[in-house]
């Protein structure tokens, strides 16, 4: 799966990226600035993420334009230090929601190692507008590591979500596409879409010489919890 971390300059992106990937994670900057990406693979929850950090400068749209294209989730970096820079993450944060519509946002209000940060609330309550809205607020230290792997397997979590019915499918079949589309009662060239797509996010194993369908062992872990869930509703 993509997940994008988007923020304002100076929140802690990159540091965020290298903590969780560590020496595997690469990063196209000018003197300490991002001025490209910070990109690396890793597993979270058992699940292959690609992250992707995002130049926070506003003279960098474009840039961040592409590379939040296709994202499953975005983490939304804010230091919560810096009061000055709630505007600019206000703004930062609508322009997510045009860009990527329907898309989980995670709010991270980064840096409360540090002393004077502002309460993740009171964070929130600053950044967000009325009509935005997001699944979680959970305050981190990049530096740290405090509530990273909370705030990712919170985003995680929300991604899956948006392929849960065919990942469902999936999981109760006997892994053959006939048997997917069955369930899911829909044609088999509608599924096998859909299952290309999940394919592709690494969400489904696939055998495309014989048309049948794996969850990797961390989809289906997550899958677990997700049941389970609806079930308590």
């Amino acid at each position: 799966m993509k997940i994008v971390l988007l923020g304002p300059y100076n929140s802690g992106k990159s540091t965020t990226v290298h903590k969780v990937c560590g020496n595997s994670a690469i990063s196209i900057d000018y003197g300490g600035t991002t001025v490209a990406l910070d990109h690396c693979r890793t597993q979270i929850y058992g699940v292959e993420i690609f992250l992707f950090g995002t130049p926070g400068l506003s003279r960098f749209e474009v840039i961040r334009k592409i590379l939040s294209k296709g994202a499953d989730g975005i983490l939304f970096v804010v230091d919560s230090v810096n009061v000055a820079s709630f505007e600019e993450a206000h703004k930062l944060l609508q322009e997510v929601y045009e860009i990527l519509p329907g898309v989980p946002v995670v709010l991270c209000a980064n840096k409360q190692d540090i002393r004077g940060a502002k309460t993740p609330q009171e964070v929130a309550d600053a950044v967000l507008g009325k009509d935005q809205d997001v699944i979680s607020v959970i305050g981190t230290s990049a530096t740290t590591g405090t509530n990273l792997e909370k705030a990712f397997g919170a985003i995680v979590l929300n991604a899956i979500k948006q392929y849960y019915e065919i990942l469902l499918a999936v999981k109760h079949s006997n892994g053959e596409l006939a048997n997917i589309a069955e369930n899911l009662n829909e044609p088999k060239e509608k599924v096998h879409s859909r299952l290309q797509f999940a394919s592709w996010r690494r969400l489904i194993s696939a055998d495309w010489d014989n048309l049948t369908f794996t969850l990797p062992k961390g989809v289906s872990n997550i899958l677990d919890i997700l049941e389970f869930g609806s079930k308590q509703i």
